[in-house]
């Protein structure tokens, strides 16, 4: 059961109004997105081997059932410790991960959160990203006490800018060489949806 907002010692951080029990299910006019589980190494691995994904990640490619698995016990600890919440991109036909999309570095004093998601190549161009992507804004703004959804991007990642700005997101900066990735340091996009920008764009 979901708790209400409560000041801590300090009386100035709201804590999350989820309390990081049962998994959210969420389902769109498309997807159903729901936790990834152990079932789901094989095509983790074939989302995470991808050269094609990778190509904007500072990531190993995930190769085996192994390091899948690993991951993957990675990220259910993240839930458990009421940091991130990570959903598995499935269509409702068939329940196979095509992609997944989660919340992440919840911080609770400054009342903000990182959103990020990644799908096969096989399922690109289909507007599956940008239909999870809103779902799971729209139930990060209900559900934790959020003032701003942020995201980010190596520069040069089109479709990814373009999924933020159809999202509402408003371009905030662009940091020189920020990350490095794949041998030299790139720059990164950084975007921004305040709570008050989503309720007036979900009253349109």
């Amino acid at each position: 059961m979901a708790q209400s907002p409560e000041l801590d010692q300090k009386g100035d951080t709201l804590a999350p109004t989820f309390d990081f029990g049962t998994f959210p299910v969420l389902t769109t006019e498309r997807l159903r997105l729901r936790q990834i589980t152990a079932e789901d190494a094989a095509d983790f691995s074939a989302i995470f081997g991808s050269p094609d994904v990778l190509r904007f990640l500072n990531l190993e490619p995930v190769t085996t059932t192994e390091r899948a698995l690993d991951v993957i016990s990675w990220l259910a600890q993240g839930y458990q410790a009421q940091r991130e919440i990570d959903w598995a991109i499935t269509r409702p036909d068939d329940d196979r991960m095509i992609g997944m999309c989660g919340l992440h570095d919840l911080d609770t004093q400054n009342r903000h959160i990182e959103i990020g998601w990644h799908l096969h190549p096989s399922v690109w161009r289909q507007g599956y990203a940008t239909e999870a992507a809103r779902a799971i804004i729209a139930w990060g703004f209900q559900n934790l006490d959020v003032h701003r959804i942020w995201a980010d991007c190596t520069a040069g990642n089109d479709a990814s800018e373009r999924l933020m700005i159809k999202c509402g997101f408003q371009f905030e900066g662009h940091f020189r060489e920020h990350y490095f990735e794949h041998g030299r340091f790139v720059d990164a996009r950084y975007y921004g949806l305040l709570r008050r920008d989503f309720e007036a764009l979900s009253a349109r």
